[in-house]
């Protein structure tokens, strides 16, 4: 049996990957602005609507970091707002007979606030992470080698370097 740490550990597939980064794929950018309560993304000089949009170019570049990142930024926000709707679910759960009390549904609002506040900082703290990822997967330089037959009955070997941005 593995211990827990080896068994989840990260792996950085920018070293071995089998298949290249599609060249398609653009930088995404961060606007100047944006904070851990939202930030707002540029995807080929287009602005984002939300992060949301930023699934298409993660899941094609297939980074399970980036994957992961994003899939953790989904939960956190789902649970962000699972928490909003808590004091909604306190009104209607209570005794109907008994008076509501203020202090107890007040708590329970600002406690909920600042709960989903905290979670949605967490989201998109993940989703920033998920956006460094990415651009550095794009940036990264590539070094190949190629062998094509040619119709003498040779191979033409060639050297590739590319880098983007």
């Amino acid at each position: 049996m593995l211990p827990f740490g080896r068994a989840y550990a990260q792996r950085d597939t920018s070293h071995y990957r089998t298949v290249p980064v599609p060249a398609h794929l653009r930088p995404i950018e961060r606007a100047v602005g944006s904070s851990a309560l939202g930030s707002v993304y540029y995807y080929g000089g287009k602005r984002l609507t939300s992060p949301h949009s930023l699934e298409v170019p993660f899941y094609e570049l297939d980074d399970p970091m980036v994957n992961r990142h994003y899939r953790n930024y989904r939960t956190w926000t789902t649970v962000s707002r699972l928490t909003a709707v808590v004091p909604l679910l306190y009104v209607f759960t209570r005794n109907t007979t008994a008076r509501l009390n203020s202090r107890e549904y007040w708590a329970i609002y600002f406690g909920s606030l600042g709960a989903s506040l905290g979670f949605t900082i967490i989201g998109n703290t993940q989703v920033n992470k998920a956006v460094m990822r990415y651009n550095q997967m794009l940036r990264q330089s590539r070094l190949g080698v190629s062998a094509v037959p040619i119709p003498m009955g040779g191979q033409a070997v060639g050297l590739g370097y590319s880098r983007s941005f």
